[in-house]
């Protein structure tokens, strides 16, 4: 069994809560953005991390960031869509979409080639636009429900979609149809009236043989109560593989995996304050081999392209319940801990 040992080197605070982190190609700068509806920046060139001044140009929160070269995409619940030049000196939109989809944008994704991003959320299609001009070049067909998640295949001219019910669409994006769909068991629940749960990232192994369909077993209650869940599936027969489960029903959903390039899955979970955990699994074997249980509120991750430092955001929210009489509801914030894998 493989060892490891996280090392923290640097630890970003911020004062509001944010959804999403993101290496820069080069990793000389790292960028996350959240609910103030901005995205913030620090130089990795020195010693220590120095904080950059944000990008403004959202209304809604940002819920995805991801880079085509070395332009940067953002986009947020409002549904817009900006592509960023130099984003970690000047930083001036390339252009800017109000309305790259018809509702909250919950993921976004950029082709291995680096020339089209797929968003996609609460709007019946996926749509794809040209990186370089901003212009739609393609809508895939009507789902039947809400998605939460999108993937490019490394390899392949395939895109694939995750929903609410967990079904996973994979489209032939140059042909816009679909040649296969594949059904995940466990991720979602029909529970007192309510739909729970969903598919909430899909994340591809670097070869394009794996697939890891992340999320929540059997969720339930109107605050998606379960354990954390991956399934990995084989990506040749479609078959589930390995269920990649840890921690109890009050872990909330598994937010977000990456694949490291010797093949393990790093993952994070979180729900209500101070529940949740950073590990580390080979899916080949029955536990993890890691497993960062001082590391609660885990919402998203993002591994430098060397493969040997992780950044991982976790986010505290307080709970309204108990404030004192006529006081204000506390903002969340949020932390950024910049790890050596050893």
């Amino acid at each position: 069994m493989k060892t490891i040992d996280p090392k923290i080197l640097q630890t970003l605070e911020y004062t509001r809560q944010l959804a999403c982190v993101q290496y820069a190609p080069n990793s000389e700068a790292l960028f996350a953005a959240g609910y103030d509806a901005r995205i913030v920046r620090w130089d990795l060139r020195g010693e220590k991390a120095a904080a950059l001044e944000p990008l403004a140009g959202h209304r809604g929160w940002i819920q995805r960031l991801a880079f085509a070269g070395v332009k940067l995409l953002s986009a947020d619940s409002w549904g817009r869509l900006i592509a960023w030049k130099d984003a970690a000196n000047a930083a001036e939109p390339i252009w800017n979409l109000e309305a790259a989809l018809g509702g909250w944008i919950q993921d976004l994704a950029v082709s291995p080639d680096g020339k089209l991003a797929a968003v996609a959320g609460y709007d019946p299609a996926v749509k794809l636009y040209d990186v370089a001009t901003g212009e739609l070049a393609a809508e895939l067909p009507a789902h039947p429900d809400d998605l939460f998640a999108v993937a490019f295949h490394p390899t392949e001219p395939i895109l694939v979609s995750g929903d609410l019910r967990g079904t996973i669409r994979c489209w032939d994006y140059q042909q816009k149809k679909i040649v296969r769909t594949l059904e995940t068991t466990g991720l979602y629940k029909l529970d007192r009236l309510q739909d729970c749960g969903g598919i909430r990232r899909l994340k591809f192994d670097a070869a394009g043989k794996t697939l890891l369909a992340c999320g929540m077993k059997e969720p339930s209650g109107g605050f998606a109560v379960g354990p954390p869940l991956g399934i990995v599936l084989d990506w040749e027969t479609g078959k589930a593989r390995k269920e990649l489960q840890y921690g109890d029903k009050s872990q909330g959903f598994l937010h977000d995996a990456v694949f490291h390039a010797e093949g393990y899955v790093i993952g994070t979970s979180g729900a209500m304050p101070n529940t949740g955990h950073l590990w580390f699994w080979n899916p080949d074997e029955a536990e993890p081999f890691y497993i960062g249980k001082k590391m609660p509120n885990g919402r998203a991750l993002s591994l430098r392209a060397d493969g040997q430092q992780l950044a991982f955001l976790s986010c505290i929210s307080a709970n309204g319940n108990g404030r004192p009489k006529d006081k204000p509801y506390l903002d969340g914030t949020a932390k950024i801990l910049l790890m050596e894998l050893e």
